[in-house]
C-alpha cells in the first residue's frame, strides 16, 4: 500500500485500506524511528501508515476549500517526514505530539499557494495590515517585539481578536517561534492555544500532552497551578498578562512573576524531560 493517495477518485479505497492499519507502541515507535533515521525506508513506511488516521482527521477540517482531500494527506504526510527528519527518539514525547505542528504547517501551506476559493474578507486582510503596521511602529520606538498587551492598546483590537487574525495567517508563522508578553518570553503554541489547533476527538497526542501537564501541575501549590493555568490559558486558551494576574488575585505584578518563576522551575526540575518541548527556556 503506498502511503500517499494518488486522487480522489481512489480515495474510497485508500481510507478503508487504513481503517484497520494498528497503532504503535511507544517502544516500537522508538524503534521504528531510530531505524528511519538512518534510512530504512520500510521503516519510514511503517511510521507512516502509524499516523495516516490522524493526518487524514486532520485533513479533513481542511477539506472542501478549493484543495483536493488527497492532495491536503499528501502534504500532511510530507509534513509528517519533516518532523521525522527533525525528531529527537530521545526525547520524552511521543513522535505525534512533536509532529503535529509539521502536519499542520504543511497542510496549511498547501491551502494559501493551491487554493484559488480562499478569499479572506477585506476586514481580515485590514485588521492584519492594522498589525503589522503597529508592530512596525513599536519596533522602531522600542526595538523589541511587542506584546499581545501592546497591540491591542495601540490598534484597540480586542486580544482574542488579535490571536485570531493571527490564526489565520498562521501557516505562514512558526508555532514554537517565542513571542514577548510584557517582556517574559513564550511559545506561540502557548499564546495562541486553543484557537490555533484544531480538537478531533483522535488527537491522543494532545490528550497524551495534557495528562502530563495536569501531573506536572498538581505537585504544586493551589496559588501556583492558579497563576500558570492563567498565565499559559490553560483553562480557557486565552493567555493572562501577570498585571491581569495580579489584579485578580489581589498582587502586585512584581509577585505574581516571582511566583510564577517558582513555579516553573520547579516543573523544570520535576518534569524537565517530559516537558521540555513545551516550556519557555
Amino acid at each position: 500500500m503506498n502511503p500517499f493517495p494518488p486522487n480522489d477518485q481512489s480515495l474510497e479505497i485508500y481510507l478503508k485500506e487504513i481503517s484497520n492499519l494498528p497503532q504503535l507502541s511507544p517502544v516500537e515507535e522508538k524503534e521504528l524511528i531510530i531505524r528511519a533515521k538512518k534510512g530504512d525506508r520500510e521503516a519510514i513506511e511503517k511510521l507512516l501508515y502509524a499516523h495516516l488516521k490522524f493526518v487524514v482527521s486532520f485533513a479533513y477540517k481542511y477539506a472542501n476549500m478549493g484543495v483536493p482531500l488527497s492532495d491536503l494527506i499528501n502534504e500532511g504526510n510530507l509534513g509528517l517526514l519533516k518532523a521525522l527528519k527533525r525528531f529527537d527518539p530521545n526525547r520524552n514525547v511521543r513522535f505525534l505530539s512533536y509532529a503535529i505542528w509539521w502536519i499542520r504547517q504543511a497542510i496549511l501551506k498547501a491551502l494559501s499557494e493551491q487554493s484559488k476559493l480562499i478569499r479572506l474578507s477585506d476586514t481580515h486582510m485590514e485588521k492584519l495590515k492594522t498589525l503589522r503596521n503597529a508592530t512596525r511602529d513599536i519596533m522602531e520606538e522600542t526595538g523589541e517585539m511587542p506584546s499581545i498587551k501592546e497591540l491591542s492598546d495601540l490598534t484597540g483590537m480586542s486580544p482574542q481578536e488579535i490571536q485570531k487574525t493571527y490564526s489565520m495567517f498562521s501557516g505562514e508563522v512558526s508555532l514554537d517561534r517565542p513571542i514577548y508578553e510584557d517582556n517574559e518570553k513564550r511559545l506561540l503554541v502557548d499564546i495562541l492555544g486553543q484557537t490555533a489547533l484544531p480538537s478531533p476527538e483522535s488527537y491522543y497526542a494532545q490528550k497524551e500532552l495534557h495528562e502530563v501537564v495536569e501531573e506536572a501541575l498538581s505537585t504544586l501549590s493551589e496559588r501556583e497551578r492558579k497563576i500558570l493555568r492563567l498565565y499559559f490559558g490553560l483553562d480557557d486558551g486565552t493567555p493572562k498578562t501577570l498585571e491581569e494576574i495580579g489584579n485578580m488575585m489581589g498582587v502586585s505584578r512584581e509577585r505574581i512573576r516571582q511566583l510564577k518563576d517558582r513555579a516553573l522551575k520547579k516543573l523544570k526540575m520535576r518534569f524537565g524531560g517530559r516537558l521540555k518541548d513545551f516550556l519557555p527556556e
